[in-house]
């Protein structure tokens, strides 16, 4: 089986971008690769939420694996060329989470390790899904599996840094709930910021050591 072309994603993806290099096939595998890990983070994030007792993201239509629940636009179009974005913010009112402030914690630890775990659970069953898949399928999968893994770690730990748009967005609001409205008011602007951070290879760069600590346990490498 030829596994160049999806070395060659693997190796993309887990490079991070400085400059827009990805190809009509890396980009069709990322775009799904997306799909996967927003629903799995969404709901990951969405059912924590509820489960500490916040109603809200079940009535918001958040409680979904459906991942078309979860994308943002500007998130999503970061992953697909630059390996890091984000979904749509999820609400959660800190006053009915039975935890407080806590539970916005746990809520965004929950978000990374369902992420996190996601991608593991990818590497341990490819080498029993691959042998019993045509060559072609074969190494298709197996350039899916490694493009979702990849992009799958540079999400979770992008998403746990607290800024604005991003899942870490609930830190900001856990440490500061005073400011909480004031935070929301930023996250247009904080995309924008973020978006430019992210296209000049910024945000891999800063997360590239901690990238390459999990890489061994999550990925294999």
């Amino acid at each position: 089986m030829d596994f160049r072309f999806a070395a060659e994603n693997a190796s993309n993806a887990s490079s991070g971008a400085r400059l827009i290099d990805v190809s009509l096939q890396q980009l069709v595998l990322r775009l799904f690769a997306l799909l996967l890990i927003a629903g799995v983070h969404g709901v990951a994030v969405a059912g924590t939420a509820v489960a500490l007792g916040d109603p809200g993201p079940r009535q918001d239509g958040r409680l979904t694996c459906n991942p078309l629940a979860h994308l943002d636009i500007v998130g999503g179009v970061l992953v697909a060329l630059f390996s890091v974005g984000w979904i749509r913010p999820i609400a959660i009112d800190p006053e009915q989470l039975r935890l407080g402030r806590a539970g916005l914690v746990l809520v965004v630890i929950a978000g990374a390790a369902a992420t996190l775990v996601s991608a593991l659970a990818l590497r341990l069953v490819r080498p029993m899904i691959l042998p019993l898949l045509p060559d072609t399928a074969s190494a298709l999968s197996f350039a899916l599996i490694e493009t979702t893994a990849q992009l799958s770690l540079w999400f979770a730990l992008f998403n746990l840094l607290p800024l604005p748009c991003l899942t870490g967005n609930h830190l900001l609001v856990a440490a500061m709930p005073r400011r909480r409205d004031a935070i929301r008011k930023l996250q247009p602007f904080a995309a924008v910021l973020l978006a430019v951070l992210a296209a000049i290879g910024w945000v891999t760069g800063f997360l590239a050591g901690a990238q390459r600590m999990l890489a061994g346990p999550i990925l294999g490498e």
